[in-house]
């Protein structure tokens, strides 16, 4: 097996600049999360194996071979259906050893679904902080906790690294059946797209409209009927999960935002995230669907709702423009990248407005 080594010094000569730069820019207090980050992705990309030579080797192993052929076939359909310059990126293996490739903190208030941000150098503030340990970001949520905050650790298979690295494919998620195999790489890819500093609910339900989009089109592409029924079925029971967890939400606000007395909200909170598992498990037998999404109803907090709001907040807007763009890609990234031009309370605006248009809006 050959590692990928073209690209090493300059891979070295950015990380050093990376390093650099954020100690600059947020001095000493934050050099520790920013050097475990950079380890961390110094890591992977050291380990980058040419996909070519992996599918060649007598000695890779057959799944791990027909996995990868696939992610060939997925980075030639988004470079061509999707429209996206894919670059090198997915066009090497990186094996982390390990389930997860970071765990992802997020937190919020305790009667608020304001998500605390973290800002970082270059790509602006997010709802979220990665940690390439899991007890590292364990201790980090911990003491937030201790802070008054609603905390929630997630493991995580894939990031972007935006177009800023080579990104390959990893163990942790290469194993996936093929259609959410393909589904992750285009999400995954959008992201390179188009990226606006400061604003996770756009980033992630524009990805992951260009997501839905995209696998839809790829299932028609290699003709494969029981992918696309299964997919159907995997996008009612996640339907279904979002609208009953996006009607909770929505309740909390109302509660989080009225005068009546914190003691009072808590009680409230409480049982409206009684109310909301109670209602997912109605909603799946009224559908006569499998319940998919019954362990993620463990442990619910205000920071656990909102990683459901930041990934398809936007989504119908988005998947109306794509309708409006005629199903151009091109033509539909313009103007998502013209949208994203625009202050965040238009561009919230206009998307809302967008939803409110959609033809599956209430």
């Amino acid at each position: 097996m050959k590692k990928q080594t073209t690209i090493f010094s300059g891979t070295t000569l950015l990380l050093a600049s990376l390093t650099l730069l954020v100690i600059l820019v947020q001095g000493c207090s934050s050099i520790a999360y920013y050097q475990q980050a950079i380890a961390g992705q110094y890591q992977i990309l050291n380990n980058r194996v040419d996909i070519e030579a992996l599918i060649e080797d007598n000695q890779t192993e057959e799944n791990l071979k027909q996995k990868l052929t696939i992610v060939q076939q997925v980075r030639a359909f988004a470079a061509k259906e999707m429209q996206m310059d894919v670059g090198q990126s997915y066009s090497q293996y990186s094996d982390t050893e390990r389930d997860y490739v970071v765990w992802n903190i997020t937190a919020t208030p305790e009667l608020s679904l304001t998500p605390h941000q973290w800002c970082y150098p270059i790509i602006g503030c997010q709802s979220y902080r990665g940690y390439f340990k899991q007890q590292t970001a364990q201790l980090k949520a911990d003491e937030l906790q201790r802070q008054g905050f609603d905390t929630w650790v997630g493991g995580v298979t894939a990031y972007s690294t935006l177009g800023w690295f080579d990104d390959p494919i990893l163990n942790t998620f290469v194993y996936r059946d093929d259609s959410d195999l393909a589904a992750l790489l285009i999400h995954e890819l959008s992201h390179q797209v188009l990226y606006i500093k400061d604003d996770t609910a756009f980033n992630e339900s524009f990805a992951t409209a260009v997501e839905v989009e995209g696998l839809q089109r790829w299932l028609m592409s290699i003709d494969q009927a029981p992918l696309v029924q299964h997919h159907q079925i995997k996008l009612k029971e996640r339907q279904v999960f979002i609208s009953t967890v996006s009607a909770s939400i929505e309740r909390l606000k109302a509660v989080y935002e009225s005068t009546i007395s914190d003691e009072k909200k808590r009680a409230e909170k409480d049982q409206i995230i009684k109310e909301m598992k109670q209602q997912y498990q109605q909603n799946i037998l009224d559908n006569h669907l499998s319940g998919y999404f019954t362990r993620w109803f463990d442990k619910v907090n205000n920071a656990k709702l909102i990683t459901v709001s930041n990934y398809y907040r936007y989504v119908p807007a988005f998947t109306a423009m794509i309708a409006e763009s005629n199903g151009d890609m091109g033509q539909f990234y313009e103007a998502a990248k013209q949208l994203g031009k625009l202050d965040k309370a238009l561009r919230d605006n206009t998307l809302q407005a967008y939803i409110l248009e959609s033809p599956q809006h209430p």
